[in-house]
C-alpha cells in the first residue's frame, strides 16, 4: 500500500465512528449490501472463524462478530487498529486485531473458515501475493468473500474524478485508479491459486438515505464496483 493511502487513514482514525466524516459514514453505509450478499451464499456465522482482511476501523468486522463470528482483523494501520480495538470492547465484542499486511498474513495455514476482504484489493501492492496469503489460511472448502473496483472510465470518473477532485468527499489520494481490477483479471487470478470462483455481482448506490446519502445495493451491472466469492 502507498505511503499516501497510509496517512489517509492515519489521519481520519479518531473520526471512525464518531460520523463525522463523509466518506467514512459512505463507507459503513456499504456494509448492509455487503453482509446480504455474504449471507444469501452463507446464512450461518455463528462460530465460524472469519479473518477481515483489510479490517481498518472494524465496520465489518463489528457487523460479522454480532453475528456470532469469530472475528479476526488484520490491517496495516496501527492507528486504526487502536481505534477498531476500543471501539469493539465498547460494544463487547470479542474481536482479534492484528497488525499485519496481506502480503504477509502473520498466521498459520488453513487456520480461517473464511475470509472477508472488502475496499482493500484495489489498494494492495501485490495482488497475486495478497491471494495467495488468502488462500493458504483457508481451510480447504473454506470461502473468501470480496468486493472491489472495477478498471473502467466510469469507476475512474467516480471514484476519483468526482469524488476526490470535484466533490471532495473522499480524501485525495485515496484511489489510484491504475489498481483497479477487471472481473476476468480477479477470477483468473483466483483460478490460477485453485479457487473455484461464483458468479460476480455488481454493487453501488440505490437510492439516498435521510442524509442524502447514498445507500448501497446490488446492481445488474459490474461497471464500477462488484463483489463476489470464491471458494477453495
Amino acid at each position: 500500500m502507498k505511503i499516501g493511502e497510509l496517512s489517509v487513514h492515519d489521519k481520519h482514525a479518531q473520526n471512525w465512528w464518531d460520523g463525522s466524516r463523509y466518506f467514512l459514514r459512505m463507507l459503513a453505509n456499504q456494509v448492509h449490501a455487503r453482509i446480504a450478499y455474504f449471507e444469501r451464499v452463507a446464512p450461518e456465522w455463528e462460530g465460524v472463524s472469519t479473518l477481515d482482511l483489510g479490517c481498518g476501523g472494524g465496520f465489518m468486522a463489528e457487523a460479522l462478530a454480532s453475528r456470532g463470528a469469530r472475528v479476526t482483523g488484520i490491517d496495516p494501520w496501527i492507528a486504526v487498529l487502536r481505534i477498531a480495538r476500543v471501539h469493539s470492547r465498547t460494544q463487547k465484542l470479542d474481536i482479534q486485531y492484528i497488525g499485519g499486511a496481506g502480503e504477509s498474513l502473520p498466521l498459520s495455514d488453513n487456520c480461517f473458515d473464511r475470509v472477508v476482504s472488502v475496499d482493500v484489493l484495489e489498494h494492495v501492492l501485490d495482488l497475486r501475493g495478497v491471494l495467495a496469503e488468502i488462500y493458504r489460511v483457508l481451510r480447504p472448502g473454506g470461502l473468501f468473500f470480496f468486493d472491489t473496483v472495477n478498471r473502467t472510465w466510469a469507476s475512474r470518473l467516480l471514484a476519483v474524478n468526482l469524488l476526490e477532485d470535484v466533490l471532495r468527499i473522499m480524501p485525495k489520494g485515496m484511489h489510484d485508479p491504475a489498481k483497479f481490477i477487471r472481473p476476468n483479471e480477479l477470477r483468473t487470478e483466483l483460478e490460477a491459486l485453485g479457487f473455484q470462483v461464483a458468479p460476480m455481482v455488481g454493487m453501488g448506490p440505490v437510492r439516498l438515505n435521510h442524509r442524502l446519502e447514498p445507500v448501497f445495493g446490488l446492481l445488474p451491472f459490474k461497471s464500477i464496483m462488484y463483489l463476489g466469492y470464491a471458494v477453495k
